[in-house]
């Protein structure tokens, strides 16, 4: 008799304890994963003694364009991901504007980092 009250109380203990998953069906997606599909995505290299310490300057270049969604600094060595929209600027522009927000005498190099060299292209 004992026993069979224990299984009782421990089964209505489990249901109320045990944590239930609601199943998921599909679901529409939500603006910023609307904008994410759109999204073009870089990495720009920056070169030059010390130019990778200049973030806000190059994170205040890209933002000059409305197009630019995001900007972020993947290392300490100058590598930069930038998420923006596929209908505005070329990336070789993106680059450029990094590269004269940061020649203000200290000879920095910005480029487009296309998967070979790490070196700047001239």
């Amino acid at each position: 008799m004992k026993l069979g009250h224990m299984g009782i109380g421990l089964a209505v203990w489990m249901s109320l304890c045990a944590p239930v998953q609601a199943e998921e069906g599909p679901q529409p997606a939500t603006g910023l994963e609307q904008d994410a599909s759109v999204l073009n995505q870089v990495i720009l290299q920056i070169g030059g003694r010390f130019c990778e310490y200049h973030r806000e300057e190059v994170e205040g270049a890209l933002r000059r364009f409305s197009m630019v969604h995001a900007v972020e600094f993947l290392n300490d060595h100058g590598t930069v991901l930038v998420r923006y929209q596929s209908d505005g600027v070329p990336p070789m522009q993106l680059a450029m504007s990094v590269e004269q927000a940061l020649a203000s005498g200290i000879g920095c190099k910005a480029w487009v980092d296309r998967g070979g060299s790490s070196q700047a292209k001239s």
